[in-house]
């Protein structure tokens, strides 16, 4: 047996080059998948913002309708009537 067949077999290099093809093809799906799976993330979080905003609008709206209604509730009986004969 020769020296340099122990250092570095024939078969060294070609398996080296096959498992460095195979880390690539792995990376490159992991990368596929993640990508898809932050895209989906993505839409959601954007459908959940608008969801958010959506009711801040609709809250914002009870609030100040509520506050309308208790302002005219306690201005009520204050107001003259102006249909009355005095």
């Amino acid at each position: 047996m020769k020296m340099e067949n122990l250092t570095n077999p024939k078969g060294l290099h070609n398996l080296e080059q096959k498992n460095t093809k195979q880390r690539i093809e792995d990376l490159t799906k992991q990368k596929e998948f993640l990508q898809s799976v932050c895209r989906k993330a993505g839409a959601e979080i954007k459908e959940l913002k608008d969801t958010i905003e959506k009711l801040e609008k609709i809250a914002a709206l009870t609030r100040e309708d509520v506050l309308d209604r208790l302002r005219d509730a306690e201005n009520y009986g204050r107001a003259e009537d102006y249909t009355e004969v005095k």
